[in-house]
């Protein structure tokens, strides 16, 4: 038996962090007052922020924008050092380098994290390409390399996210305080994924079903194990059945003839234990499932019938999926 989590590496090559500013509330600064400009500034109210904008020449844009919308106020003067104070994100919009330089060397001395438009070698952070199905929010970056790459993909998912996201995940901020224990608040979240990206809205008895659901699942569980047949190398071939089943493994087992490819598809936080030919690998599942485990077995083609018997005579079933 090998664990894989001993021997991963961690992770690297991630080009920007991707993260989620809480802004309601606080005071953001926009310096510029460009069609560029007016959309970050937008964008940056409908969070909730306070957002001050700094123009000596505001465009149409802004200014109409200002003047409509509570939450935005437009002060017609060049930006100073002192606009930094108590700025939770800086946002600046400038013609030339040396405006960009001063501006992000200010926000350096004031500690505020800025984006300046289309001078990504200026910016802390970049505005991702949004999918706002509010309170879930989807965001795509080409780290400023391909813009029109990152709209192509946000149509992309757009087509895949039904409007009813949007209902589904403000139901979620509804349901999670009611929720019990751990273990059967996990299957409940599992449950509710497979209906949420139906094509319906969420109602008033789906709660109450999802928990029942996730409370029978939990105590199927302690006596089942997912087998997945792998058939292929290409985790593309994984029809999206094995996929769900696959992420929900806490303790993922897997032969010695499994491409990485498939094992790199578990969640990144399970147990992944490869099978050697010497191990007793049903042994090793058995020590795993008796702990309440939800365990997953990569079999590379059909399962080992002589593995299958031992775990039955142990009490387990053993569910067998294709993929």
């Amino acid at each position: 038996m090998t664990s894989e989590k001993a021997e991963d590496a961690p992770m690297h090559g991630l080009v920007s962090l991707p993260v989620f500013f809480k802004l309601a509330g606080r005071r953001v600064l926009v310096a510029g007052g460009s069609a560029g400009a007016a959309w970050k500034a937008e964008l940056l109210q409908a969070t909730g922020a306070h957002v001050a904008v700094v123009s000596a020449a505001p465009g149409e844009d802004m200014r109409v924008l200002a003047a409509r919308t509570s939450t935005i106020t437009l002060v017609t003067r060049d930006w100073t050092e002192s606009d930094f104070a108590d700025v939770a994100l800086a946002i600046g919009d400038f013609a030339t380098e040396g405006e960009a330089a001063r501006f992000r060397d200010a926000a350096r001395r004031a500690r505020v994290p800025i984006n300046v438009v289309d001078k990504p070698n200026y910016c802390d952070f970049q505005f991702g390409t949004i999918i706002d199905r509010s309170p879930l929010v989807v965001a795509i970056s080409t780290a400023g390399a391909a813009p029109v790459f990152a709209l192509a993909l946000r149509g992309r998912i757009e087509a895949l996210l039904p409007q009813s996201l949007k209902t589904w995940a403000q139901a979620a901020q509804t349901w999670r305080p009611k929720l019990g224990d751990a273990e059967s608040r996990r299957r409940f979240w599992e449950h509710f994924v497979t209906r949420a990206l139906g094509s319906r809205a969420p109602k008033p008895h789906d709660f109450d079903e999802l928990i029942e659901a996730a409370q029978r699942e939990t105590e199927t569980q302690k006596t089942t194990i997912a087998c997945l047949a792998i058939t292929s190398g290409d985790p593309e071939l994984l029809t999206l059945k094995a996929l769900r089943l696959l992420q929900s493994g806490e303790v993922v087992f897997y032969d010695a003839g499994i491409a990485p490819q498939i094992v790199g598809m578990a969640r990144r936080e399970s147990a992944r234990i490869r099978r050697d030919a010497r191990d007793d690998v049903a042994a090793l599942i058995l020590a795993e499932a008796r702990k309440g485990k939800r365990m997953v077995w990569l079999a590379a083609g059909e399962p080992d019938d002589t593995i299958v018997k031992a775990l039955n005579a142990a009490g387990f079933a053993i569910d067998s999926f294709d993929t």
